[in-house]
């Protein structure tokens, strides 16, 4: 280890460089990911650490891929490897429980695409679609900034903080016809706990039966002080096992309102319930004077009794109809026998302010008579 402790840093990519061009790996299309890789690191100032993690993360793509396998490399390069920190999938460090199992499983894709401008990389790492979301993960390097994504100016334009080099703007997302990759709700943000990192969800996705089960998309992210955006174009595919798509067409009445099951899609990551209603949203004893319904919300129970709730914004107006409604839920342990829709409103006062309860969550106003199951074939 004494000779890789002198070396210049120019001198340990080479050393990687060379060790990996030197290894017989089963399929060539993996050296020449790898060797991407090490292109992207800073030689010039910058964090050492950081360097080693990239360069780690190079070797990481093999390991993880069951490419080096015992007697592939020599003893003095696995002691060096196993000094250097090993950079993981974004998805595991995600807040969203479904993407977590999804690269524990091994279920998402790794296009190893990068761009580099002005001393800036950005590359996508990985991507996850199963007809429900789609979600894209980002990494920067060359820049020494901790930010990656930078504060919006304007959400309806996407103008974005322009004063420090390197930080992203909004990506966008668009199909080869040149049209914007229609959505319900999406989140874009900086990954906790994994350096230079940037996750986008887009969710409630629009038209996904056009898709087909593969296809292309245009993904332009603006880079600040860097004139021309950031381009790539990435081959999308749709989870091809453990999609389950239901379209019941079964509810429940009580009074004047009544609604419908139009759709119940389960994935191993997610579920997503579309419902069609009418009529005026019913109203509790308690909720008369001055306290009143806010619209219908759905939970889902399996027959293991796990509660999930969507993940649908709360509507602060009184008795708010909506004639369809489209929500996105984290998924069940396993896949289960039944799913009871299970109905509820919250209590607004006349401030709309949400009715409390003693632990400082809003009190959630069931009807049973508006409970539905529905069976998973």
């Amino acid at each position: 280890m004494e000779k890789w402790q002198n070396q210049t840093e120019q001198q340990r990519i080479e050393d990687i460089r060379s060790s990996i061009a030197s290894l017989q790996l089963p399929v060539d299309s993996y050296n020449e990911q790898i060797m991407n890789r090490i292109e992207h690191l800073e030689i010039k100032g910058g964090n050492k650490l950081l360097k080693k993690t990239l360069a780690a993360a190079s070797i990481a793509v093999m390991i993880g891929l069951g490419t080096v396998a015992a007697g592939f490399i020599s003893p003095v390069w696995a002691d060096t490897l196993s000094q250097l920190p090993v950079f993981s999938s974004i998805f595991k460090h995600t807040d969203n429980p479904g993407l977590k199992l999804a690269a524990e499983q091994g279920l998402t894709t790794s296009p190893n695409m990068s761009v580099t401008k002005d001393g800036v990389t950005l590359s996508v790492t990985e991507v996850f679609y199963d007809g429900i979301q789609l979600a894209i993960g980002f990494e920067r390097a060359g820049v020494a900034d901790e930010r990656v994504l930078a504060e919006i100016t304007n959400f309806k334009t996407d103008e974005f903080d322009q004063s420090t080099k390197g930080l992203l703007g909004l990506p966008e997302v668009t199909l080869e016809s040149g049209e914007r990759l229609g959505f319900g709700s999406s989140s874009t943000g900086d990954v906790q706990g994994q350096p230079n990192t940037l996750l986008l969800e887009m969710r409630e996705l629009w038209n996904t039966a056009a898709l087909g089960d593969e296809f292309k998309v245009n993904i332009s992210v603006p880079v600040a002080q860097i004139a021309e955006p950031f381009k790539f174009q990435v081959t999308v595919k749709k989870l091809a096992e453990g999609i389950i798509k239901l379209t019941p067409g079964q509810g429940a009445s009580k009074d004047a309102f009544h609604y419908k099951v139009k759709s119940l899609d389960i994935t191993p990551a997610a579920m997503r319930l579309i419902v069609t209603s009418e009529g005026e949203v019913p109203a509790s004893p308690e909720q008369t004077g001055e306290y009143g319904p806010t619209s219908v919300f759905y939970e889902l129970v399996d027959d293991a009794g796990n509660v999930v709730a969507s993940k649908q914004g709360y509507a602060l107006m009184k008795a708010v109809q909506h004639p369809i409604v489209d929500s996105l839920y984290n998924t069940f342990p396993e896949t289960p026998k039944t799913i009871t829709v299970r109905p509820y409103t919250l209590t607004l006062d006349n401030e709309l302010k949400l009715l409390l309860d003693a632990d400082g969550k809003p009190v959630k106003t069931y009807i049973k008579e508006l409970e539905t199951t529905i069976v998973i074939p």
